[in-house]
């Protein structure tokens, strides 16, 4: 499931909780149904209330969430003749978080857990579906054992009052179980495990938790008032890239007796590299690379946590190809979309 599963490159951008009810879990009947749409709530006429945008969440109760993410790469090579490469993939994870300790700092710690992951996966007509719940055959196991591993394997996470990311620990387990399904659990020493273990964390884990805890301010806001978040650099072959997130307040809205924040965000990009590069015989020209990222989410200003989100990103990548006699083009489009609902 590798292949399905891969990230080319994934802009972090603002995301957020789901529509709240009340805090118990999701009927197995409806855990998995999705819900994209806006959330229904009162607008408030308080454009001159200042508000904090830092997590809180209260201790002594179990926060849930759906986090949904559907992928949508299409890659086209075209030289004698055309090949087309079409996959489309949707995962559902559920998702516990429990605040077990805030230090002097504002700092939380919680347990987290993956209760549930269901994917559904179409590359070039070809079915994959898997749901973490359900018996699976040993045969095919492998093919989605990183998902395997991640759900029921109980975390911690360290998160700044403006939604950092400090620390995910505690993630052995799921290492463990990786290792055990793939078959390699005695044959990997050490520093091998210990590898394989920070790639998970940075790799898998640490993006999806990024959908959950979005970076705010320390400072007071109010309607209309906005922020940048400077990502660090990144690389997407001959190109360097700077991105910054920006936010804006657009409103608040009273829900039950929850009162939100409406943000919406984007991405800037800054883009410079080599266009034109020769590697063993085979010169490649590369158009600069477009790019698009949006969204909206809801702070819940009551709780201290994002209520729902739902964003957006896409990168059009593009060059040519002459070797010789030989040449070629190929373009990929990768588009992403987020939805998070707390439950």
């Amino acid at each position: 499931m590798k292949y399905l599963s891969a990230v080319i490159l994934t802009f972090i951008l603002l995301a957020g909780c789901g529509k709240k009810t009340e805090q118990a879990p999701v009927k197995s009947a409806n855990q998995y149904n999705v819900d994209s749409s806006d959330i229904k709530a009162t607008p408030i006429d308080a454009k001159d209330e200042t508000f904090s945008l830092e997590y809180k969440f209260p201790k002594g109760k179990t926060y849930h969430y759906r986090l949904t993410t559907i992928t949508h790469d299409v890659q086209t090579i075209k030289s004698d003749t055309t090949l087309r490469s079409d996959v489309t993939q949707n995962i559902i994870y559920l998702i516990d978080l429990k605040p077990v300790s805030v230090d002097k700092d504002g700092v939380i710690e919680f347990n987290l857990i993956f209760n549930s992951v269901k994917l559904n996966a179409n590359a070039n007509g070809k079915e994959f579906n898997f749901e973490s719940s359900t018996a699976i055959d040993s045969s095919e196991i492998n093919k989605y054992a990183e998902y395997k591993a991640l759900t029921g394997s109980d975390m911690g996470v360290r998160v700044t009052k403006k939604g950092e990311i400090l620390e995910i620990f505690r993630t052995d387990k799921v290492v463990n179980n990786f290792l055990a399904i793939k078959g390699f659990a005695d044959s990997v020493n050490a520093a091998q495990r210990e590898q394989l273990r920070e790639n998970m964390v940075q790799g898998a884990i640490k993006p999806l938790l990024f959908q959950v805890f979005r970076q705010t301010v320390d400072h007071p806001m109010m309607v209309d008032s906005g922020w940048t978040i400077k990502q660090p650099p990144s690389q997407l072959m001959v190109f360097n890239i700077q991105s910054t997130n920006t936010y804006k307040v657009t409103g608040l809205q009273k829900l039950s007796n929850d009162k939100l924040a409406v943000i919406e965000g984007g991405l800037k990009t800054d883009i410079s590299g080599k266009y034109k590069v020769s590697q063993q015989g085979v010169d490649y020209t590369f158009k600069k690379p477009v790019t698009s990222a949006g969204g909206k989410f809801y702070f819940n200003l009551t709780d201290g946590c994002i209520q729902k989100a739902k964003t957006y990103t896409k990168i059009d990548i593009n060059f040519d190809m002459k070797a010789r006699t030989q040449k070629g083009s190929k373009e990929e489009v990768i588009t992403n979309n987020y939805i998070l609902e707390r439950l």
